[in-house]
């Protein structure tokens, strides 16, 4: 990793690139947090950053409002986290409803804002919709928007007519990916997630994972097609059965019953129980344990019990 951090030429900070924290580090503890709904006080979302960072966290992501819902602020709080809290910080865009023009256009100010680290995800349709219909002249899939990114990494930019630039600054971002080891079809699984790779992702970041039997399964496909990238669990804190149950129905997330057995059947509004952290625990360890290079934990309403799972993985995995 990087002994020091360099400044942009518009004088931000050059971020830390995700590649080199999960090269330096055996086992790395990161989260992801939500940008507040707009018209919503942002200072809340930045005393969630500040325990978060505390709790010794490696490196954080923040995501785009999915389904069309409203929620600006991605770019800034990514901004913020990189520059005010000095930690490395993924930054999530999503094409839809972008053009390519668009897309290049937003890229080059995420690099002026010194950002080196993108998820590069297609987005999902509307709520309440289910057929994807991407805008005119626009991309239909993920790994588009990684091969633009990885041109401009190469210095190719799009051509406007009339005008001809013979020198051209390639950008320098990391690349990462969204994964679905749960994707109902096993073909599509396999080669949605290999073509993104293939295109220039440089790490993966798996939708909300609960069975490390799968997730374990689903990284030696890869790496059987030749894929090497690291691959991130993405988890959360489960704080009953119940919720479980939701996790299951809703998302369709298998959740192995030996996690389930260890959970309180029922959970208070507001109220956690911190016997909740031991199954968490022994889920990681078993991520781990089928080659996990570290835990993406998605931060949403427990910001208590996330400080105190973060605290005693740190213990676990200095």
């Amino acid at each position: 990793m990087k002994s020091e951090i360099a400044k942009s030429t518009l004088g931000y900070t050059v971020d830390i690139k995700i590649t080199d924290v999960l090269h330096s580090k055996p086992f790395t503890l990161s989260a992801e947090m939500i940008p507040p709904r707009n018209g919503m006080d942002p200072h809340k979302t930045m005393g969630t950053l500040s325990a978060i960072v505390d709790s010794g966290v490696d490196f954080l992501s923040v995501t785009k409002g999915a389904g069309g819902s409203l929620r600006g602020g991605s770019l800034p709080i990514a901004q913020t986290i990189k520059d005010h809290f000095t930690k490395p910080c993924i930054a999530h865009f999503t094409c839809r409803d972008l053009t390519p023009q668009d897309i290049e256009n937003l890229l080059v100010d995420h690099h002026y804002f010194g950002i080196r680290n993108i998820l590069a995800l297609r987005g999902d349709p509307p709520m309440g919709e289910t057929e994807w219909t991407p805008t005119e002249g626009g991309y239909s899939f993920a790994y588009e928007l990684i091969q633009q990114i990885r041109k401009m990494n190469q210095g190719e930019f799009l051509e406007r007519k009339g005008y001809k630039v013979t020198q051209r600054e390639p950008t320098d971002f990391s690349i990462g990916a969204a994964v679905y080891p749960e994707h109902p079809d096993p073909k599509e699984r396999l080669e949605f997630s290999k073509i993104k790779f293939l295109e220039g992702a440089e790490y993966g970041i798996t939708q909300m994972i609960f069975d490390p039997d799968i997730y374990g399964e689903f990284c030696h496909m890869l790496s059987k097609e030749g894929i090497k990238a690291p691959i991130l669990p993405g988890v959360r804190i489960l704080r009953s059965q119940a919720q479980a149950k939701i996790m299951k129905e809703r998302f369709g997330c298998q959740v192995p019953d030996w996690f389930i057995k260890k959970l309180p059947a029922e959970h208070g509004k507001g109220v956690f129980d911190e016997s909740v952290l031991e199954p968490f625990v022994e889920l990681v360890e078993r991520m781990q344990e089928h080659g996990a290079p570290g835990v993406h934990i998605f931060v949403l309403s427990d910001i208590e019990l996330c400080q105190m799972a973060m605290k005693i993985l740190k213990g676990k995995y200095k």
